[in-house]
């Protein structure tokens, strides 16, 4: 089968999170309410099925009817990768299934990256990574290009890293920024130690610190107790509040 054959409905039991996403098809106001609603079930029936190139023919062509792809990384890549979140808690797919979804979407945010427009306002100099042990990247991907599209000059460092690393960069860089992404609860440990280290270490140099990725919606009462500069909880949030504590900095 071609890459860019017609992909074929994927069948789960009746009753299910996907059954329920997909029925959106047939619900007119909600669509109506979406514009994005066929577009984002489409692609997550591409990232399911595996179809790496259908799930960039979706993106574009709705970023080719208007809409913006700022846009498009919330209301499809994150919405998107939220439903296989949920299907995989539900057990309605494996964890082979997830990790494959994952993959094709982060496969269709680099293809696009290179499309995003870029402001010409200049913000400051971030650097967003993921502790060591953190291996969920698309997320802090995803706000790194957000970030970069908003002005800012970012190291995106991916995840999984040292702590003396990810200071060492943070120094060089000069940032005003550090955002941190971690997904898993066992991770947090090495987050604070970050945070700690950051404050100690670099001083009155430290950059302000967000935090983002499902650990903390998990336990949102933990920023407030490393007093952190921020914490986002979705894409368009995580934007708003580094361009927030960029007028700070």
């Amino acid at each position: 089968m071609s890459p860019r054959d017609p992909m074929p409905e994927i069948s789960l039991a009746a009753g299910s999170e996907f059954a329920a996403l997909t029925a959106e098809k047939t619900e007119g106001k909600r669509e109506t309410n979406d514009p994005l609603a066929l577009s984002r079930r489409l692609f997550l029936q591409a990232i399911l099925a595996g179809r790496r190139e259908a799930a960039v023919d979706i993106v574009l062509e709705a970023h080719n009817a208007g809409h913006d792809l700022r846009d498009l990384y919330v209301e499809i890549f994150q919405k998107a990768l939220y439903e296989v979140g949920r299907l995989w808690e539900a057990n309605r797919i494996t964890v082979a299934d997830e990790h494959m979804a994952t993959a094709i979407t982060q496969y269709v945010v680099a293809r696009v990256y290179e499309r995003l427009p870029v402001a010409r306002e200049r913000r400051g100099r971030a650097v967003i990574t993921g502790v060591q042990g953190e291996l969920h990247q698309v997320g802090s991907n995803m706000v790194a290009d957000l970030l970069e599209a908003d002005g800012w000059d970012v190291r995106f460092l991916g995840t999984d890293m040292p702590l003396d690393d990810i200071l060492k960069t943070a120094r060089d860089h000069q940032a005003d920024l550090l955002g941190i992404s971690a997904t898993m609860l066992f991770n947090l440990p090495q987050v604070i130690q970050l945070v700690e280290r950051t404050r100690t270490e670099l001083g009155s140099a430290a950059p302000r610190i967000i935090l983002g990725g499902g650990a903390f919606r998990l336990l949102p009462e933990l920023p407030a107790e490393l007093k952190v500069d921020a914490v986002a909880t979705e894409l368009r949030q995580g934007v708003e509040l580094a361009r927030s504590l960029g007028k700070l900095a």
